[in-house]
């Protein structure tokens, strides 16, 4: 009877310790199989920035079978760009997608993007982003915390106002123009004979309505998404300078996914950031320029700008502020052809 007894016991005592594992490894595969990723961007989910994370969520939820989902939430959901990178660092925020303006606040080196006229065109970026600059501004990211993904094209900063053509730099003498709160913004457009004044994004429309500036320097995302071909009538591709989008992550999120989810991830982004310079980015400019020719705007070809005399006008931009970047300027440079 003792000998029943004792083997009644110890068969319990396995069935349940069998039960407790099992239940340790259900956990341990319901918790790998639930990676949930905060996105968030700033723009509306029908631009260009909208439509690659819409990209990258589905992928990468396809490539994992479920295993890691995102999360969207478009226009400043979860804050500006700022507060995001800010929030991505901390990791409140997993994943955001920002403009460069954005992260030179934590990694001063990217405030080179800023510089006027510093790219040839948009393949001379993509080298240098994809090269050892690009390499290098990692690993600034990371040092703060902050895991960068990709780069991506944001757009063109070109010259729109309410006045005149602009086809020289004597066209846009004694202007009012709108600029960031950014110094090599503002140097730029002093340089060109400007008086530029600093005002919010959400303010520029009513601000150009009014009268209250001239023109401003948007990328055609701005001119379409924030309507402000309603309130001007000349744009002049004068290519002034090149915003980037950069795809940003908390660095600690990133290193904590297991190898092959984190390989996935790093295809889903490679492959995304092609299919967005291939289709996303040209279709929506493309786009852009069709509704702001439909709506009255005047559109000016670089061929009819005399770029040369841009470009020297704002030497002293070059003079004033290279020194505090070192040599990366001229190893962008290197890159051009």
């Amino acid at each position: 009877m003792r000998k029943l007894l004792s083997l009644l016991v110890l068969t319990l005592v396995c069935t349940l310790l069998v039960a407790c594992n099992n239940s340790k490894e259900n956990t341990s595969a319901e918790t790998k199989e639930n990676i949930v990723l905060r996105y968030g961007y700033a723009a509306p989910a029908t631009d260009p920035s909208g439509l690659v994370a819409d990209k990258i969520a589905s992928d990468i939820s396809e490539e994992t079978d479920g295993a890691m989902t995102i999360e969207l939430f478009p226009g400043s959901q979860l804050g500006g760009e700022v507060e995001m990178v800010e929030q991505v660092r901390a990791g409140t925020v997993d994943v955001a997608f920002v403009t460069g303006g954005a992260v030179s606040n934590f990694v001063k080196e990217i405030g080179v993007l800023d510089m006027p006229f510093l790219f040839d065109d948009l393949d001379h970026a993509h080298r240098v982003l994809t090269g050892e600059v690009g390499e290098l501004f990692k690993e600034k990211a990371e040092a703060e915390g902050i895991k960068i993904l990709t780069y991506m094209d944001f757009g063109i900063g070109n010259i729109a106002n309410v006045k005149k053509d602009v086809k020289s730099v004597e066209d846009l003498k004694g202007m009012k123009m709108r600029t960031l709160e950014n110094d090599i913004f503002i140097d730029t457009f002093k340089a060109l004979g400007t008086n530029p004044v600093p005002i919010p994004f959400p303010e520029l429309y009513t601000s150009m309505q009014q009268g209250v500036v001239d023109g401003t320097d948007p990328v055609n995302v701005t001119m379409t998404g924030g309507k402000l071909y309603e309130v001007t009538k000349h744009l002049s591709k004068v290519g002034l300078n090149y915003r980037v989008g950069i795809l940003v992550m908390n660095l600690n999120k990133y290193n904590e996914l297991d190898e092959d989810i984190q390989s996935k991830l790093n295809d889903v982004i490679s492959n995304s950031t092609d299919y967005y310079h291939e289709t996303i980015y040209p279709e929506y400019e493309a786009g852009a320029e069709k509704l702001m020719k439909d709506n009255g705007v005047k559109i000016i070809e670089k061929e009819d700008i005399d770029i040369e005399e841009f470009k020297k006008a704002v030497e002293p931009v070059y003079e004033k502020h290279e020194a505090k970047f070192g040599d990366i300027i001229s190893k962008i440079k290197a890159e051009a052809k």
